[in-house]
């Protein structure tokens, strides 16, 4: 059988209190709930009646106490078991002792005196350690079942990598087998992570990352059965390879999302998204000229460059194997039309600035050939009178006849 022998590297920081999870909200829900309860018992301030021990704190304090215990024992055996995470755990375990102990303490102090403002707030400094303490054994506990989680994609990796090295049909054919059998293990455990996860884009990126793994490895028999069938023909090889890293492509997928993290393009792609969007709008202002100030040299090559950038981005959320064929190829439609229509658009404003220029020069024409008639009239005036006129010329070289 295959094993996992590398070491598996968490992308989760041991030290963060972040609940990424379900199951971990569910367990400390009790116990938040419990500690609550105790800190505000005859939270109400100093009160008129005889002051003596109280019997819903006590009782309170109990039930905390014995949820600690009970969170110690399941962390206890955990850490047994675990062998990635043992020594975090085996800390971790500790800390919550050590804290629990100093709640069981406080809480006693204020149950017999509730009316205390010290030992109260006393015991909410202990409540919170001890809630921190808590949240960090259960986060601990969750890692480790990520880490049973990314044993059985390595050692998916591995079986896939020995389907890869087969040298003959018969070889395939049993290692296959054994690469199918690991399958059923890991949907089955990746399945039950995708219904823990808090987070609902982690949940969704592990359902198709499920998804395409699922679909690619049924493809995946037969394109290597094909290229040891016919290993001279190329289109064999770059087909089975093709299946290949579609299946790599979402065992890594499963291992990202598992973490609630994404992997390092899946996570440029999403803050591509916005960037994508962001350099949508801004070519959307760019594209908004001044027939009379637009320039071809100055602007076409611009403008051109910049939707071939906003095109690259949207054709790797295209090739992304979480997008579906229909809108793979709705995208790139969408891209080619969008070309075409800045080139319809450029076209439009060089047409605009030309008629633009048209009117604005027969205009000035017919200022100027105004202008010269009423200096003529103006000249005949004046000589019918015997005046005199300044002489004057228009400053603008366009011929006209007065």
């Amino acid at each position: 059988m295959t094993t996992a022998t590398s070491p598996i590297l968490l992308k989760w920081d041991p030290k963060s209190l972040e609940i990424r999870t379900l199951t971990v909200e569910r367990l400390l829900e009790p116990l938040v709930t419990q500690v609550t309860t105790l800190v505000n018992t005859s939270n109400k301030g100093p009160s008129s009646k005889k002051k003596g021990r109280s019997k819903k704190a006590h009782v309170l304090a109990l039930s905390v106490e014995q949820a600690t215990q009970n969170f110690l024992e399941k962390g206890e055996q955990i850490a047994k078991n675990s062998h990635d995470l043992k020594e975090e755990l085996i800390l971790a375990v500790e800390d919550v002792r050590k804290q629990g102990d100093s709640m069981r303490v406080a809480s006693q102090e204020f149950a017999d005196d509730p009316c205390s403002s010290v030992k109260r707030g006393t015991m909410v400094r202990a409540a919170r350690a001890l809630l921190s303490a808590v949240t960090r054994l259960l986060i601990l506990a969750d890692m480790a079942d990520v880490m049973r989680l990314l044993a059985h994609l390595k050692i998916v990796e591995e079986a896939l990598e020995a389907v890869k090295n087969a040298t003959n049909e018969q070889d395939l054919a049993n290692r296959f087998k054994e690469f199918g059998k690991e399958m059923v293990k890991l949907n089955y455990v990746a399945a039950r992570r995708q219904q823990e996860l808090k987070d609902p884009q982690c949940r969704d990126e592990m359902a198709a990352a499920r998804g395409a793994l699922k679909k690619n490895a049924t493809m995946l028999y037969t394109a290597s059965q094909a290229f040891l069938r016919h290993p001279d023909v190329a289109a064999t090889r770059a087909n089975r390879d093709y299946v290949f890293k579609q299946v790599q492509e979402a065992i890594g997928g499963i291992s990202s999302a598992a973490q609630a993290t994404s992997p390092g393009d899946e996570k440029h792609g999403h803050a591509g998204i916005g960037e994508l969007a962001a350099a949508l709008n801004e070519f959307d202002n760019k594209i908004i000229l001044d027939p009379l100030t637009f320039s071809e040299a100055r602007f076409r090559p611009s403008l051109e460059e910049r939707l071939e950038s906003i095109i690259s981005g949207a054709a790797l959320m295209a090739d992304s194997s979480c997008t579906r064929d229909d809108r793979r190829e709705r995208i790139v439609a969408e891209c080619n039309a969008v070309r075409q229509a800045l080139q319809d658009l450029l076209s439009e404003y060089m047409n605009n600035v030309t008629v633009a220029i048209h009117v604005f020069l027969s205009l000035y024409q017919v200022i100027v050939c105004f202008a010269v008639l009423s200096v003529h009239r103006l000249h005949c005036n004046q000589s019918q009178n015997g005046g005199s006129i300044v002489s004057f010329r228009p400053c603008v070289g366009l011929a006209c006849r007065a």
